[in-house]
């Protein structure tokens, strides 16, 4: 079977270079078979992909010791489920998932515009095809998944105690999409300059593209977050760590395509800089595999280092190389048709909000990659930590949140002090209202108060615009108010889709600043019977107990936990043993309600019989996956809403 998984890849290879060359030609000569056949090419990479997966998991499945990599991502006593979900918790597999995307969304694609004869959508499908034949040469020639052991050993290595968590089984996957999902708006944006195309139809087009991976994107960074926040042990979701800011880059490059879009539909502006964006997102997306696979950066979630770095970095080179050379190619194209009136406008604040998101994607970038430059220059490797990111990017961050308020009630071209003092007055008080009542609940400092401010301001812009859409329509919706704002929300899915993201982002950051801010901790040895204070918690433990799980031993604290002097529940902190890796994990226990977590670490038991319990309350920690969920509802009516194509797209002679 491996030879047959081999098989498939270097048939992928020859399909996708096949793919490529033959779309090549069909354009050049306006012959229609050859464009047939690489259409038909890209469709077959997809099932050779799908064969080689269904092998790989098979040996996955079936423990198949000869296969390298089976020998070293599992073990007999491997559960079922994490088994299968061994596929990404290695180099190779994680490499074949990442192809198994890609071919997917080019199969997708074609699906999609089947109809369409416009060779336009042929140029898209050939560079999608040339990314396919990066990652199908990776896999046949250099990092391949079917290799087999001359000697195969008896049983594996187990898989990494750090991916057997339900999450790691959902995480990847949705992260990838996301992540491989960019290739096909950086293949519309590549199509426009080869053909030389104008209009807007197709950026239409490739808005709903980036929704969708921006979205999953976002849904995989959150989860990963969820994941650091109850397998790793620590307190916190969000480190700061180089992997983690490697999924963040391309999400903010994004964010910030999808609002300057805008600008160029409705005023012919900023097309170079649209173009720009969508490329950085996909070169972001894959120096962020770079990262993850090369071994330059030492993080919880990276691969041990391996040969493949100097490839993608090869890679990320040319592509970056041919985008520059292209838009420099058609600057001519990429003029804009009207220039900005007045920088108090929508135009004005989209296109401040572009610069702080490239602002804040370039002080990650800078902080995440210093290690390694300052080696390269000095040859000792100086680590950034949380405190330098929080210095940056929170200012960053924060001035970006008042945005969020201000660019919806600002009107096109220019604005007048009477519109901005009708628009601004009540937000701003209502603002000041909230960080007045904040103070006496220990809110201090700059940045706690302005991000108070800034969401009580964001809500207050986003209700005030629901208000005048229900108050426009008024004379042709009767009926109660839900009703009202549900046939509001249809008529422009777009626009109040994108309020609905705006108000999940403002609970996102009240949940970071809850969490951070007031956030409160206690440790301490416990012996039987002896409690340890936390703010209105009392802990008493009840006992620790050792049992066996399928793969690892367990070391069980029995927690009591009291409110105010009321018993509300007996939480279970542990640590584990796994045999395989001989690492320890700790497993977190959490007591959670609406407004704070009660976060029990078990730090090991001690040789005197007692046992080490850290312990933190997170106030508002819930925020953060609740401001999550609404993100996500505000995605997917913003991707129902039914493209309205303006102009159409013909070739610039």
């Amino acid at each position: 079977m491996s030879e047959l998984g081999r098989l498939s890849l270097l048939l992928g290879f020859a399909c996708s270079l096949f793919a490529v060359g033959s779309i090549a030609w069909g354009l050049r000569t306006g012959l229609s078979g050859p464009l047939r056949g690489g259409r038909r090419a890209v469709w077959a990479v997809c099932g050779l992909t799908v064969l080689a997966v269904i092998l790989l998991e098979r040996a996955l499945l079936a423990r198949d010791m000869s296969y390298r990599y089976v020998a070293e991502h599992t073990s007999k006593d491997l559960p079922l489920h994490y088994a299968f979900t061994s596929l990404w918790a290695g180099q190779e597999g994680s490499l074949l998932l990442w192809l198994l995307i890609l071919s997917a969304y080019g199969s997708a694609f074609l699906f999609a515009y089947r109809k369409r004869l416009d060779p336009f959508y042929d140029a898209v499908a050939m560079v999608i095809a040339a990314v396919m034949v990066f990652f199908t040469g990776l896999l046949s020639f250099v990092s391949s998944p079917f290799r087999i052991l001359a000697t195969p050993p008896p049983d594996g290595m187990g898989l990494n105690p750090l991916l057997q968590d339900p999450g790691m089984m959902i995480h990847p996957p949705i992260l990838y999409t996301g992540y491989v999902g960019f290739v096909v708006p950086f293949a519309f944006a590549m199509a426009v300059l080869l053909l030389n195309r104008s209009g807007t139809r197709w950026i239409e087009e490739v808005r709903r593209w980036t929704l969708f991976c921006w979205g999953f994107l976002g849904v995989g960074i959150l989860l990963g977050a969820r994941w650091a926040y109850i397998e790793l042990g620590w307190g916190g979701y969000w480190g700061w760590d180089p992997v983690e800011n490697a999924s963040l880059m391309p999400w903010l490059v994004g964010t910030g395509f999808l609002h300057s879009v805008m600008i160029e539909q409705r005023r012919g502006m900023l097309k170079t800089w649209n173009i720009t964006l969508i490329a950085l997102t996909f070169l972001l997306s894959m120096f962020g595999t770079f990262l993850t696979r090369s071994g330059v950066l030492t993080s919880v979630h990276s691969f041990a280092e391996s040969n493949i770095g100097p490839w993608f970095l090869g890679f990320i080179l040319i592509a970056a190389t041919a985008a520059t050379a292209l838009i420099l190619y058609r600057k001519a194209l990429l003029e804009s048709e009207n220039r900005m009136d007045a920088i108090v406008s929508r135009e004005g604040s989209f296109l401040f909000n572009n610069v702080l998101f490239v602002a804040l994607t370039f002080a990650t970038f800078l902080g995440t990659t210093f290690p390694v430059l300052s080696e390269a220059v000095t040859g000792t490797k100086i680590s950034v930590s949380a405190p330098f990111f929080n210095r940056v990017n929170v200012p960053i961050a924060l001035t970006l949140l008042l945005l969020t308020g201000a660019g919806p009630v600002l009107s096109w071209k220019r604005v007048t002090a009477s519109v901005l003092k009708r628009n601004f007055m009540l937000p701003a008080f209502l603002g000041v209202i909230a960080v007045l009542v904040a103070l006496p609940f220990g809110a201090t400092g700059v940045y706690p108060l302005v991000c108070i401010f800034g969401a009580a301001f964001v809500i207050t812009t986003i209700v005030m615009e629901f208000a005048r859409g229900i108050q426009a329509r008024k004379s042709a919706e009767t009926g109660a108010l839900p009703g009202q704002v549900v046939s509001l929300v249809q008529k422009n899915k777009r626009r109040y889709g994108g309020y609905i993201v705006h108000a999940g982002m403002v609970v996102i950051f009240l949940g970071v600043l809850g969490s951070s801010v007031f956030q409160k901790e206690a440790h301490g040895p416990l012996r039987n019977g002896e409690s340890l204070k936390l703010g209105p918690y009392a802990l008493t433990l009840r006992g620790v107990t050792d049992h066996q799980r399928q793969n690892a031993s367990l070391t069980t604290a029995i927690v009591d936990v009291q409110r105010d002097g009321k018993f509300v529940a007996t939480e279970h902190p542990s640590k584990a043993f796994y045999s395989k890796s001989q690492q320890p994990m700790t497993e977190v226990a959490l007591h959670t309600t609406p407004m704070e977590d009660l976060y029990l670490i078990l730090g090991g038991v001690n040789e005197d019989g007692s046992a080490s319990i850290q312990a933190y309350i997170n106030p508002l920690v819930s925020f953060v996956w609740v401001g999550g969920l609404i993100m996500v509802f505000g995605t997917l009516i913003a991707l129902s809403d039914r493209m309205r194509l303006r102009r159409e797209e013909k070739p610039v002679p």
